[in-house]
């Protein structure tokens, strides 16, 4: 892989991590357009720009992270008051619905993590994949404006429209966010939740991810290339994801369906 295909790719990573549009199907598709599939460590090209985005959702809600592990860890560490500070604490009731949505998405890809894995090399299945995207953000339009709390069994059913985007071409945002919409969330609570909670999943993801690295092993000539996505990818990951929290404001989330449908039937066609 050249620095400017390294460059392209990391800029696709940072910019559709957040937006709607699946990040993991543009990269499938971005690398089979630009045949970097011979880059001699994809694995640890995948950690460094999905770190990179990591970064950025600490920058741009570090407060909010911040302020929700004080109250949960000082929370925790007492267990006979978890069910008063449940209902009474709206930080500590967060970070448990948090946790509870990243359940279904931690047991699916654990379990069927072979299975998704294989879909990664097939772009036209990317593509079909992303008139679902499309279908979903399109939905949005029809959503009347709420202003619902998010309860248990809200944040279940976003945690399965997460797991849902296990499968590269179904955007991991879309689908929830969209999710968060339906079920009456505000278009702001939506956002912060949804991208907030993922936080542990990709933590958990990168050290599988680094596991592997540890046991495939990188060489001096592609630390270069993995700076470059690093940064890259942290950079346009600040400015998309701001994008899209004043996009979600002026109620302009479903704009991204006709981006969708557009990439998927070139995909269809070309693949």
């Amino acid at each position: 892989m050249s620095p400017l295909s390294a460059a392209i790719l990391a800029i696709i990573q940072g910019l559709t991590e957040f937006l709607p549009v699946s990040s993991s199907g543009h990269l499938v598709l971005g690398e089979a357009l630009l045949g970097s599939h011979s880059f001699g460590n994809s694995i640890a090209f995948e950690l460094v720009v999905h770190l990179g985005t990591f970064l950025a959702v600490l920058v741009i809600f570090w407060t909010d992270i911040l302020n929700l592990g004080q109250v949960f860890f000082t929370r925790l560490v007492k267990p006979g008051t978890w069910s008063s500070e449940y209902q009474n604490n709206d930080g500590f009731r967060i970070s448990v619905l948090m946790l509870v949505a990243m359940l279904p998405a931690g047991f699916i890809g654990l379990l069927l993590r072979d299975q998704i894995s294989e879909l990664f090399s097939q772009p036209f299945m990317v593509s079909i994949a992303l008139i679902f995207t499309g279908s979903m953000l399109l939905s949005t339009m029809f959503f009347k404006k709420s202003d619902k709390p998010i309860d248990l069994k809200k944040a279940l059913l976003i945690g399965f429209a997460q797991a849902l985007a296990l499968v590269p071409g179904i955007s991991r945002s879309g689908s929830t966010i969209s999710m968060a919409l339906g079920l009456g969330i505000k278009q702001e609570e939506a956002a912060r939740f949804s991208f907030i909670m993922v936080l542990p999943l990709i933590v958990a993801a990168t050290v599988l991810e680094f596991l592997d690295l540890v046991k495939v092993g990188i060489s001096s000539d592609e630390v270069s290339i993995l700076l470059i996505g690093l940064i890259v990818s942290f950079v346009v990951g600040i400015f998309s994801l701001r994008w899209l929290l004043q996009l979600l404001k002026r109620g302009k989330f479903h704009y991204f369906a006709w981006y969708c449908f557009t990439i998927a039937i070139i995909g269809l066609f070309y693949f």
